[in-house]
């Protein structure tokens, strides 16, 4: 069997690979590499959380300032420490109105880049979560389901053994502050 190449096959092939190789080289260049920070526990938080580990507390009140970075680096300390949470490379981006968190998540086994725009309050000492701003390349359905997914586990501070007071957002860090239960 003899196969036939005319002109105009061998153009129309070189043509797709052409394409081919631009589409690739252009996904490949969009791409940029990920924002990597240390996964350090801040040592506020840190001193905090050993506290209540002692037991020796009875309603002692407590405050810990955060620096973007310093948010960054502690959870990245506890994504860490979680494997089974399918997210890196958080980055955070404080202001007094909104909080803009970005990172990349792994949705059904590809790495997606994800953010959110947020507003935290708080409520009978627990923080209150608004999603102001949500990028997930999913559908509609699967987003809501997710967001509906993050209210219940954000329900789940109330097993906290801490109440928030006051939290303070201001640009580029937030004070919060609180009580031992």
């Amino acid at each position: 069997m003899r196969i036939r190449f005319s002109r105009l096959n061998v153009l129309m092939a070189c043509v797709l690979v052409a394409a081919n190789v631009w589409a690739w080289a252009n996904v490949t260049a969009a791409l940029t590499p990920p924002y990597v920070v240390e996964p350090i526990r801040d040592p506020e938080v840190v001193k905090l959380l050993d506290y209540i580990a002692s037991g020796n507390h009875s309603g002692e009140t407590w405050q810990v300032t955060l620096s973007e970075l310093e948010a960054e680096q502690t959870i990245t300390w506890y994504l860490r420490r979680y494997p089974q949470i399918p997210f890196e490379h958080p980055r955070i981006r404080m202001t007094p109105d909104d909080i803009l968190g970005e990172g990349d998540a792994m949705i059904a086994g590809l790495r997606v880049h994800v953010s959110a725009k947020a507003r935290i309050t708080l409520a009978d000492g627990l923080p209150q979560v608004q999603i102001l701003e949500l990028s997930l390349p999913l559908p509609a359905s699967i987003r809501e389901a997710l967001e509906r997914e993050l209210q219940v586990q954000l329900r789940r501070a109330d097993r906290l053994p801490v109440r928030f007071t006051t939290a303070e957002w201001r640009a580029g860090e937030v004070v919060v502050s609180g009580y031992i239960r």
